[in-house]
């Protein structure tokens, strides 16, 4: 049919360039262009009350946005005595019925900015669930050719929330999915548009959507324009190894460009959903052995015991059992954070997890705190610090040593998929530099993770609020110890509280109950106190006489020589460094949101 459309009616000039417009426009069908959803629903409805069942509104709404295979085998459990075949073929008779009949629902805005689209000439493809000759029927009463592509339910090997609809669609268009955007109105719809690695809009309709990082919702498509859409690209901007690459036309391939995502400062690579390309993947082996992978199209992990394919991981739920080549299984799941942070590169010692949980919840870190670590190290604990503040809260990280710094930073980049807007990294002694950083009295926490915290007491001291909480993390007892009556020694604090933190795992199968035979023992002790007001006198408590003055030796103690431990090597620190930048470049690549 002929496409017969005046620019100028359709939407304002002058017309956006087509190197600012996506490679193609991916559009669902019901509830994003057409409201068929009601059509359906009386038409599950009728087929249930023919086997004598009930079928509620409620009832309805758990299946939109499902295939239409899937809906039928629901509908056989609610009592439907046909073959899904005969199920799916008696719901699309009644609903083209109902379509003959009343017409094409259009959803609002819908069909205004289908036309821009095809009067700008930018490709498009209808992605539905529906089967072909509905999604023909519906095409056919258009009144302009709407669409150059068309990927139905009963065209595809897998259905939504599986990429393939939409990667099958801009195959055919011949252009790569990254550089398309993609409208959908239902969670599966979306994250297949998401799993296919496409610039995907939400436009809730039956079933709200959240916001989230990894699409852009709209309310609703009235009143959006091209101009919108060029926008939308414009700021989606994504580098070739953000892309998932298929089959490229060469006339439409356009120049990659780095996407910057749309994050909360400091939210994780989404971590639910199918598995997507660039998902980081924790593979566990018959003999419990774990490895990441980033997952890729087309790569391939090698283990001594065969191959498995990252496409055989990609599209999959996680928690899924995948076999590779030999038939040999591995189980793939997200990593969670303690499993990167003991896993991540290091350049510094970091501090274990079980620390990391004690110092969230005895510094009391909480959403909105601003917080100041001092001894970066490799990042483990910025990251905690990160998640527990949450987007509203501000980390303030000090770290002498440049190296430290950029491991740490890098770590940060590569769990997280960006650099956090609500955190700094500050090169330099914290006594020095804190002052010229943090106005007095507006940090709610202080971590201290260094030899000597007990000579950065009175720039903290300057910084914390009252009622703030100052915590150290020291390795032994000799720094314990002095810096224990260094904080009582200032007069600014309350009487100072320590502990150790000490895991005992157990073995648990059937009736063989009892201790392992190994334990995650002394790592480091914790001694937290609490900032007075201005001018207050804490009362005296009476304690025993102790030692409080410190020799020569006693310092020695605590060196790092002294205290076992080994001093990394220049090379040793270069390779870790070239190791954590090369996975932040790889996970800022991806431009998605977390493992």
């Amino acid at each position: 049919m002929a496409l017969h459309l005046n620019p100028v009616n359709v939407f304002p000039l002058p017309l956006p360039t087509p190197a600012s417009l996506p490679a193609a426009v991916l559009w669902d069908m019901d509830g994003t262009i057409v409201d068929t959803e009601p059509y359906w629903m009386r038409a599950e409805t009728e087929l249930v009350a023919e086997f004598g069942g009930v079928w509620t509104h409620d009832d309805g709404m758990l299946l939109v946005g499902s295939g239409l295979w899937n809906s039928a085998a629901i509908l056989q459990s609610r009592g439907v005595d046909l073959t899904p075949d005969a199920i799916v073929a008696r719901l699309t008779d009644r609903v083209q019925e109902q379509l003959a009949e009343h017409g094409i629902p259009w959803r609002p805005g819908s069909r205004e900015l289908l036309q821009q689209l095809k009067v700008a000439g930018v490709p498009t493809a209808l992605v539905t669930m529906s089967v072909e000759r509905m999604a023909r029927q519906i095409i056919d009463l258009i009144d302009f050719a709407a669409f150059d592509v068309v990927v139905a339910g009963d065209m595809v090997e897998n259905s939504k929330p599986h990429p393939d609809p939409y990667l099958v669609a801009a195959r055919q268009l011949g252009v790569n999915p990254a550089e398309c955007i993609a409208i959908e109105d239902s969670g599966p719809g979306v994250e297949s548009a998401v799993a296919a690695g496409t610039i995907t809009i939400a436009v809730p309709h039956q079933i709200d959507l959240p916001e989230s990082a990894l699409y852009t919702r709209w309310s609703t498509l009235e009143g959006r324009t091209i101009h919108d859409i060029a926008a939308l690209f414009h700021s989606s901007e994504r580098s070739d190894s953000a892309a998932p690459v298929h089959s490229l036309a060469p006339h439409r391939v356009r120049p990659q460009r780095k996407r910057t995502t749309r994050m909360s400062s400091n939210q994780v690579i989404q971590n639910s959903g199918l598995f997507r390309i660039g998902d980081r993947v924790q593979l566990t082996g018959p003999k419990g052995r774990m490895n990441t992978i980033t997952l890729q199209e087309g790569l391939t992990f090698h283990t001594h015991r065969g191959i498995l394919a990252h496409d055989d991981i990609i599209g999959q739920p996680d928690g899924s059992v995948v076999t590779n080549n030999v038939g040999v299984e591995h189980l793939a799941l997200r990593p969670l954070l303690v499993d990167f942070v003991m896993s991540m590169p290091r350049g510094a010692a970091i501090i274990y997890p079980k620390d990391a949980a004690q110092i969230l919840a005895q510094a009391d870190i909480f959403p909105g705190a601003t917080v100041v670590e001092a001894g970066v190290g490799s990042g483990a604990l910025s990251l905690w610090l990160l998640r527990a503040i949450g987007p509203a809260g501000r980390l303030a990280s000090f770290e002498r040593r440049e190296e430290f710094a950029d491991v740490a930073r890098d770590n940060i980049a590569t769990f997280l998929g960006n650099d956090p807007q609500n955190w700094t990294i500050t090169l330099g002694d914290l006594a020095e530099t804190l002052p010229d950083t943090m106005p007095s009295h507006s940090v709610d926490r202080v971590v201290l993770d260094m030899l000597a915290p007990w000579e950065c007491l009175g720039a903290v001291s300057e910084a914390l609020k009252p009622g703030g909480v100052l915590l150290c993390y020291v390795a032994t007892v000799t720094q314990l110890s002095r810096v224990a009556e260094a904080i009582r020694g200032t007069g600014f604090y309350t009487n100072p509280d320590s502990n150790e933190t000490m895991i005992r795992g157990w073995h648990v199968e059937g009736l063989a109950v009892r201790p392992d035979h190994r334990m995650i023992g002394h790592t480091g002790f914790l001694i937290t106190a609490r900032r007075l007001a201005p001018d207050t006198i804490l009362p005296e408590l009476k304690r025993r006489p102790s030692k409080t003055d410190f020799s020569d030796a006693d310092v020695e103690a605590w060196t790092p020589g002294a205290l076992g431990e080994r001093n990394v090597s220049a090379k040793v620190m270069r390779k870790r460094v070239r190791a954590a930048g090369s996975s932040a470049e790889l996970s800022k690549a991806r431009g998605l949101d977390a493992g």
